[in-house]
């Protein structure tokens, strides 16, 4: 269990990034969304270790992640846009770092490499922004590790890229792994997601999977607008309307666009109230 318990993170006096953040995550894949400067970083960096809390705790089965020691570095990596890698070519970078992390699979590291067109040989220096993007993915999830943290995964990716980027990450999650995916493109990686995790200046709105979303609230898309909604919005004659679901039965994926925008909105108050209300 991912467990943050009054997390809170300043980087100088008067600037606070993240405000007392509550939340247990359940293995699986989640979205981390917010607008630019909500704390979304500074929450992957604290996650992986960049950064200590000012104040509370975060811990992962019996981890503390504060704690540096390589046996607690070695359970989780992130691959954010800033990423900088040593080495002429991804393999250089491999051999010499991947001795750090024992689940590292050099099997799925080669097929992730095949599945994105390359060898793992090419140097850095000539490769693409997308293609350098590609070779890093392709090694961050060869990892194995129990908390992987993406930032802006599909970011310089071309269309069949992104593609194949889902399937690699739905075959690389394994039962009591974590995959926390930041991004702001959240259609592109949405039949991945088993739950979100929703930040709005500093503070946390939202924590939740997604089949506990979808019992409480239903995803409705029509050329009609919808009975009570509970947030609608119309795009090119289409109604996209967020509905309370009384009865619990699961009728809908979440939309995970449409639900980040009702809680930017005059709605989340009761949005909230329905899905974090007991059965």
């Amino acid at each position: 269990m991912l467990t943050l318990e009054h997390i809170a993170y300043s980087y100088h006096k008067g600037l606070h990034a993240l405000n007392d953040i509550n939340a247990t995550i359940d293995p699986g894949i989640h979205i981390l969304m917010g607008e630019n400067g909500a704390g979304k970083t500074t929450l992957l960096h604290l996650l992986a270790g960049l950064l200590t809390p000012t104040e509370g705790t975060a811990t992962l089965d019996d981890t503390d992640l504060a704690d540096r020691t390589p046996v607690s570095l070695q359970r989780r990596f992130i691959l954010d846009e800033n990423a900088f890698f040593p080495g002429r070519s991804i393999n250089t970078f491999a051999r010499m770092h991947s001795r750090f992390y024992p689940t590292f699979s050099d099997d799925k590291f080669r097929r992730n490499l095949k599945a994105f067109g390359l060898t793992g040989d090419e140097a850095f220096s000539h490769l693409s922004l997308g293609q350098s993007k590609k070779a890093r993915l392709a090694y961050a999830l060869a990892l194995g590790v129990d908390l992987l943290l993406l930032d802006e995964p599909t970011n310089g990716l071309d269309i069949d890229s992104k593609s194949v980027l889902r399937q690699l990450i739905a075959e690389s999650i394994d039962d009591g792994q974590y995959i926390i995916v930041s991004t702001h493109t959240v259609s592109e990686l949405d039949r991945l997601y088993d739950g979100a995790i929703i930040l709005d200046h500093g503070r946390l709105v939202l924590s939740e999977e997604a089949w506990r979303i979808a019992e409480k609230i239903a995803f409705v898309h029509s050329t009609l607008p919808a009975k009570y909604p509970l947030y609608e919005e119309q795009e090119i004659g289409l109604f996209h309307s967020i509905v309370a679901n009384p009865g619990g039965k699961i009728e809908s994926k979440v939309d995970f666009r449409l639900l980040y925008s009702a809680l930017r909105s005059p709605a989340r108050h009761n949005i909230l109230t329905l899905i974090t209300s007991e059965k």
